[in-house]
């Protein structure tokens, strides 16, 4: 079957691991891992075969690989994750979304990491896709049909998509226009993390707040920005181009940023004392630097957890930062590509931060060129967190090979199992 041949083809293993549960915030995710700042200087790794796992040489961690895309698909033979900000799981961990470049976006087992089903989903760019983060059931995603802007629902069970609301009418009124169509911005992020399901938006320069749950518009409002507003986890704020606001869209503080700190990469999540912006800072004075700062959304408060500041290097081009592990708040991820040689500290790895201890844990090496090989934009690591915290979904060329796949970290206190064996394509 050429749908086979072309994805996963995983048999289900004879006895798959119960639900891996939800994480609390007190647990250690870092325990088993290391926790030095030393130099691991990154060995040779042959690339697993589709299903099979290897172990970091220097860290000891399991990388699994879960996709084998056909060489022969060309510039289309990239299968992987759809942001760094946006989960690839959905709220208990059973399915799992992965970007196959030509066919779309695509379900699979989130445990097995089975392929189920392309996905019947027409989003206005790739990373336009949100999981619900209490109904596993459930994802979101501004509609590009006609250019309509609706915002609909798919659900996994019905296999079925509905509108969840059109925004043509007051107060928002966006338009049937192509060059404006509905977004979550050019810089997409998640919403709220329940109990309240907040998702920010816009059609050009009109910015909102929507609840879903209540299904009204908390804040409309102009603003010359590609970007729309963020819910912040707790679904107190909104976070835009440096800045937080009230629900109304009314600004509350503008965050300590230096040069373009506002517009590199950064993921929204939560400490233990409420929502935090994490983000990367290449310019600022050198005490401000970091692969990981942190900003309190609530008092404006700003530290560097990784940086040369706190004993790291400078902060590697190509750093990415998922903060969405809604079940284990206060845990950030980050990839960072760097160096391809994989010599330095930070360089080519994976590493796991909590916000509340400033502990700091090496993961793994991705092994990924990056924008800097043959595939560009598509190889980046893009690592995302589960919810649980307990997994690494990233994309690696391994080296800039012929093709880019996904690949999991199983982390020590992952209660999951991967699959058996791998079915042979037929």
């Amino acid at each position: 079957m050429l749908r086979r041949r072309r994805v996963l083809g995983f048999a289900l293993a004879a006895a798959v691991a119960a639900d891996a549960g939800v994480v609390l915030a007190a647990q250690d995710l870092c325990q088993g891992l290391v926790q030095d700042k030393a130099a691991h200087a990154m060995a040779g790794l042959p690339k697993p075969s589709l299903g099979q796992t290897v172990k970091d040489p220097q860290f000891g961690t399991t990388i699994r690989r879960i996709s084998a895309v056909p060489v022969s698909e060309g510039e289309n033979a990239v299968i992987k994750p759809m942001y760094a900000t946006m989960p690839a799981w959905n709220a208990d961990e059973s399915k799992l979304i992965l970007w196959h470049r030509g066919a779309g976006h695509e379900l699979y087992d989130g445990r097995t990491y089975k392929f189920i089903r392309k996905l019947p989903i027409a989003p206005t760019d790739v990373e336009q896709v949100l999981w619900d983060p209490t109904d596993p059931d459930v994802l979101y995603y501004p509609s590009n049909y006609n250019a309509v802007p609706d915002l609909m629902r798919y659900r996994v069970s019905k296999n079925a998509t509905d509108v969840v609301k059109n925004f043509q009418g007051a107060p928002t009124r966006c338009p049937v226009d192509w060059g404006k169509l509905l977004r979550l911005g050019n810089d997409p992020q998640y919403m709220s993390w329940g109990p309240a399901k907040i998702i920010g938006l816009n059609c050009g320069d009109t910015k909102f707040l929507y609840d879903i749950g209540a299904g009204r518009v908390l804040g409309v409002k102009n603003f010359t920005t590609k970007n729309a507003p963020i819910a912040t986890p707790t679904g107190q704020f909104a976070y835009l181009d440096g800045s937080v606001y009230d629900l109304q869209l009314n600004q509350v503080r503008s965050l300590t940023m230096y040069a373009d700190d506002a517009w590199q990469h950064a993921s929204l999540g939560r400490s233990s004392t409420g929502d935090v912006l994490v983000h990367v800072s290449f310019d600022a004075p050198s005490a401000q630097q970091g692969a990981i700062v942190v900003h309190e959304l609530g008092t404006g408060a700003r530290r560097v957890v990784v940086g040369p500041a706190t004993g790291w290097p400078y902060p590697p081009s190509g750093t990415h930062l998922s903060a969405v592990s809604h079940k284990a708040p206060g845990w950030v991820e980050a990839s960072l590509t760097g160096d391809r040689a994989g010599r330095r500290a930070l360089d080519q790895e994976i590493i796991l931060v909590n916000v509340d201890t400033n502990k700091v844990c090496r993961i793994a090496h991705h092994r990924s060129v990056g924008r800097d090989g043959p595939w560009g934009y598509w190889a980046e690591p893009h690592g995302v967190i589960s919810p649980t915290g307990t997994r690494i979904l990233f994309a690696s060329d391994w080296g800039g090979g012929p093709s880019v796949d996904a690949y999991v970290v199983e982390l020590p206190s992952y209660g999951g199992s991967g699959p058996a064996d791998v079915s042979k394509p037929r």
